[in-house]
């Protein structure tokens, strides 16, 4: 559906787009928008649009939230003093990290085309209802995904399921718990699923934006975490068996980021600098010598130098080095010392072998790059996430044939042979580490890995983020970190204070 909003309808979407405010504050939207914005399926499809653009926005957030407090990065010259203390483990209720604002603007989009998409059915006679529950159903997978992310950072959170619309409703929401949060997870996707399309005909709609496949992986993902093995592997399945997604060639696994869509790909969030949408990622994480040297990065992130020793282990790794990150001593203060670039968010190829001074051939060049596609789901991930669903259903034999696919891809030798339970759960988290380094999947893997079972393997949750840090450093993780609450982020204090009937997380209550 295409066509030009009139010039009234463009100022009300632009009201739309400012969203909540900056707490979780449900200011009712103007009356404007259900009487002149809602009539057509050209109103509903802006929404719809409005809120990958909602989601998009929250990018930088996401890999905060899924890599900070991991073992998998460093802090970089310019890291500000936030994310600093967030990586340091000393998180407080006013630092920025804790703030929602953004996945709930998102979701409050979402909830909004719930509200009205059926509403404009009968005011637009081109706009057929099936037309209207394929929007719906990518509502659905936005508002699902943007509730996970929240559950496994913040645990127990406002659950908000209706479109802030008028004076009358609730502007101060409870919390729910994580388990009614989950439920509606799945029922939402259950739903979901019925009515988003196999393909839109077109890649960067097929990658770019809800389809069946990408929520059965969000299930898959969903599932493995709250538990439920069998379902988790039924779910990875679908992706599977659908026959649309395959592992790329070794030799084109930098591919997955730069042009990025691959065959791998299952959802990925869509950045075009020819359109203005571009991300932080760039500039998060290359370097910047202060000499013009390079291309112009922030330094606030870098690969840590012990986990490049893990990689340095297997030399033949396709994913290492040049690939996940790469070897910099350029410019300035650099050639003192040498530094690991997330290379993922930063390079065109995945071959360079050095990069000083000036020697820019063949690289991204500039801020004005800053479009690499924040991945949320590739093929990779769900055999991965189907293996280790299976370890857990003791189906030891069939994990290690698909962690063993992703191994020789990489050209690593096969695991063979492994009866041993922890082992293999062992195994697949490494290579999860290997594969999905500074995608924002680190951290949500090791507190599935400490809390599952009743907390069974918290000692080894522990002992990962304890491992390579002084002795001081070690101390306050394992005090911090054996209190279960201390894994999920304060709600902000902002938001406490807006809305009395928020309860904080038990942990930071004192701070």
């Amino acid at each position: 559906m295409t066509g030009r909003l009139p010039y009234a309808k463009i100022l009300i979407l632009l009201m739309l787009l400012q969203g909540c405010s900056d707490w979780l504050h449900l200011e009712p939207e103007s009356e404007l928008i259900r009487d002149e914005f809602w009539q057509s399926g050209n109103d509903v499809q802006a929404v719809v649009a409005g809120t990958y653009k909602e989601l998009a926005g929250s990018v930088e957030l996401l890999f905060k939230w899924g890599e900070l407090r991991g073992d998998l990065l460093v802090p970089g010259t310019n890291i500000s003093t936030s994310d600093r203390r967030v990586m340091d483990g000393f998180i407080y209720p006013e630092n920025e990290i804790n703030r929602w604002n953004r996945m709930y603007r998102t979701i409050n989009f979402a909830n909004t085309v719930l509200k009205f998409s059926p509403l404009v059915v009968d005011r637009d006679q081109t706009f057929h209802e099936n037309e209207s529950k394929a929007f719906e159903a990518e509502a659905l997978f936005l508002r699902s995904l943007c509730y996970f992310y929240l559950v496994r950072v913040f645990r127990d959170v406002p659950l908000i399921l209706e479109a802030s619309e008028n004076d009358a409703q609730d502007y101060y929401p409870f919390v729910s718990t994580e388990q009614d949060i989950f439920l509606r997870i799945i029922d939402d996707l259950k739903t979901a699923v019925q009515f988003l399309p196999l393909s839109y005909g077109k890649l960067k709609y097929d990658k770019g934006r809800a389809t069946k496949a990408a929520a059965y992986a969000l299930m898959a993902d969903v599932y493995l975490y709250f538990e439920k093995y069998q379902a988790a592997v039924d779910a990875c399945d679908m992706v599977i068996n659908s026959g649309l997604f395959g592992l790329i060639d070794g030799e084109d696994w930098f591919m997955n980021f730069f042009p990025g869509n691959s065959n791998e790909s299952i959802f990925e969030v869509q950045f075009d600098k020819n359109l203005d949408q571009t991300n932080r990622l760039y500039s998060m994480v290359a370097p910047n010598p202060g000499d013009g040297t390079f291309p112009e990065g922030n330094d606030e992130f870098r690969v840590s130098p012990y986990f490049v020793k893990e990689y340095e282990k297997y030399p033949t790794d396709r994913r290492a080095g040049n690939r996940t990150y790469l070897a910099y001593s350029g410019a300035g203060w650099y050639r003192f010392t040498t530094s690991y670039v997330l290379w993922k968010y930063v390079g065109m190829e995945g071959t360079p072998s050095v990069v000083t001074g000036a020697a820019l051939t063949g690289y991204r060049v500039g801020n004005k790059e800053s479009d690499a596609n924040w991945i949320v789901y590739r093929y990779s991930d769900i055999l991965l996430i189907k293996a280790e669903a299976l370890v857990q259903l003791g189906d030891y034999d069939a994990a290690m044939n698909l962690v063993n696919r992703i191994r020789e891809r990489a050209l690593l030798p096969p695991v063979t042979g492994i009866n041993e339970k922890n082992r293999l759960e062992d195994i697949i988290l490494e290579e999860r580490t290997k594969e999905l380094c500074g995608e924002g999947k680190r951290w949500f893997d090791l507190i599935r890995l400490g809390r599952r079972n009743d907390y069974e393997r918290m000692d080894r949750f522990i002992e990962i983020l304890a491992k390579d840090k002084s002795y001081e450093e070690a101390q306050i993780i394992r005090s911090k970190y054996s209190n279960p609450n201390s894994w999920y982020l304060p709600i902000h204090k902002d938001e406490i204070d807006q809305n009395r009937n928020l309860v904080q997380n038990p942990y930071y209550k004192n701070q």
